[in-house]
Order: structure tokens, then C-alpha cells, then sequence
């Protein structure tokens, strides 16, 4: 597999992307374009078969048919050192096409894969107007855009360490990202981001870094205005997340997300994985 750096012109797999439906991917294309953090590696640089899309700090994606080469070997040199540098604690897998070939067992033989499940909903512009409902906060809470001088609050670097998991930058997320902050009493205690972001569609999450301040709606009333911003910009929002979140969920349907597909996703723990000598 060769490595080819995000935002390189050699990147050559649109081929792949269109063909399995990928083209509005906002974390595929965030890596690919270079906006987000991320490494793409693909089996030939002229015309590619396969292609691993590592975004990092959410999924690693296998994109094609059947590899050539023993890729457990190659994961092993190649990947882990990468996930290690950034302190990953999991490594999550997606395949496409869903529907694949490929045998994540066979692929990976040696390694303690287990299966979960994801959910992906599809944004309804009109079943959220129809039922969009003022954001109401409780008192001392307050949620506002990020933009630059938001960091200045934010004393304990909580949103800029989040930010950071994805973005090159601070000012080249405040740029070309979208992002919502919830405060109270003047302190942070949540994020509403898009940690990837390509071709007007914009992936969200959500944090609330406090566990006391959870269950009184403000990651709702954070998602709520993070969709008002993107409607503002023209951008698409899209959700997804693994199944038994349900409050997650439950969140998603309330805001106009439909066409909930289910689909199977991968996983293992870098600490039970034996390292190469």
C-alpha cells in the first residue's frame, strides 16, 4: 500500500467514491481533501482497487474489493504506530461497499476484532422546520457560535482539545468548520461541532464534558442551533453513531433526521493487541 499525503492531486480513487456512493462522505473527503487529520494509503497510484481512508480520532474505512497483500501485516507496520502516536484507544473500522466481500475475520485473523453496530440518519430540512421549537436553555446556561475570541472563555482548553483531535487548526476550523458552545456560569461544559467537513455536508459532534449538566437539554438545544448555522451556510448536516447510544439518538429523531440504516461496523483495543517485534 502506498501513502499518498491528504490534498495531493495524485489521489486518484474518485472512481471508488462514486462508485459505492461516497462522493458527499464529509469524513472520507475531509482526509482526502486535506482539511481534517487523516491518511490515505491505496494499493496502485494509477488507477486504485483498494483504498484505506484513516481518519483519525473516528474510523479507519476500507474502500474496494479483495486486497492483494496481507493488510493484517501491513495494518500492523503501518496503521499502529500512527494510532499509537495519537493516543488512540480503539481503532473502528468501516467497509464499503456495507454489503462487502470482504471477511474482516480472514483479514484479520490475529487481531481481536469484534463486530457492533452503527446508525447514519438522512437531514429533513422540512420535517425540522415543521417541527423546530424555540431553543430554550435553563438558567445560567447559555450556547453561542464559536468563533475566535469563544476560546478566550474557555479556560480550561476543553473545545480547542477537542477541535484539535480533527483539525489542523483553530483558525482553520473557525474558517471553514461550524461549531456551538455550551457554557454555564461562564464555564464550558459542552461542543457541538462538525469534526469533519466536505462539499456542504457537515459532520456533527456532540460533547458535554460535565456528566452533571447532562439530561436538561442542552445537547439538544446545541444540535438545534448547530443546524440553524448550517441552514444559514448552506450546509448539510448528518449524524451518525453507534447503536446503543440511544440518547443520541433520540436527539437525531427529534431534529429532522430520517432514513435511520443500520449497518455493521468493526472494532478492537490497542491494548490487547500483540505489538510486531
Amino acid at each position: 500500500m502506498n501513502e499518498i499525503s491528504s490534498g495531493s492531486k495524485e489521489i486518484n480513487i474518485k472512481h471508488l467514491l462514486e462508485k459505492y456512493g461516497l462522493e458527499n462522505h464529509p469524513i472520507i473527503g475531509g482526509v482526502i481533501s486535506g482539511k481534517q487529520l487523516g491518511k490515505v494509503f491505496v494499493d496502485n497510484r494509477l488507477y486504485t482497487k483498494f483504498a484505506v481512508v484513516y481518519a483519525i480520532h473516528e474510523m479507519i474505512y476500507l474502500i474496494g474489493e479483495e486486497p492483494y497483500l496481507n493488510i493484517e501485516d501491513w495494518f500492523l507496520v503501518q496503521i499502529l504506530p500512527i494510532a499509537c502516536e495519537y493516543r488512540e484507544e480503539d481503532i473502528n473500522i468501516e467497509t464499503y461497499p456495507v454489503k462487502t466481500k470482504l471477511d474482516i475475520q480472514k483479514l484479520f485473523p490475529n487481531l481481536p476484532i469484534k463486530q457492533g453496530k452503527r446508525v447514519s440518519f438522512v437531514f429533513s430540512k422540512e420535517i425540522y422546520s415543521n417541527n423546530r421549537k424555540e431553543i430554550v436553555v435553563p438558567d445560567r446556561y447559555s450556547i453561542e457560535r464559536i468563533k475566535m475570541e469563544t476560546f478566550y472563555k474557555d479556560t480550561d482548553a476543553l473545545m480547542k482539545h477537542e477541535i484539535l483531535k480533527f483539525w489542523h487548526s483553530v483558525e482553520s476550523f473557525v474558517m471553514e468548520g461550524l461549531g456551538v458552545a455550551a457554557f454555564y456560569e461562564n464555564k464550558l461544559i459542552g461542543t457541538c461541532i462538525s469534526v469533519y467537513q466536505h462539499n456542504e455536508v457537515s459532520e456533527i459532534g456532540i460533547n458535554t464534558y460535565d456528566t452533571s449538566h447532562r439530561g436538561k437539554g442542552i445537547a439538544t438545544a446545541m444540535a438545534t442551533l448547530f443546524i440553524e448555522e448550517c441552514l444559514k451556510s448552506n450546509i448539510t448536516p448528518r449524524w451518525t453513531t453507534e447503536l446503543f447510544r440511544k440518547d443520541s439518538i433520540s436527539i437525531a429523531r427529534k431534529l429532522g433526521f430520517i432514513n435511520e440504516e443500520i449497518y455493521p461496523s468493526y472494532y478492537f483495543f490497542l491494548h490487547e493487541v500483540k505489538k510486531p517485534n
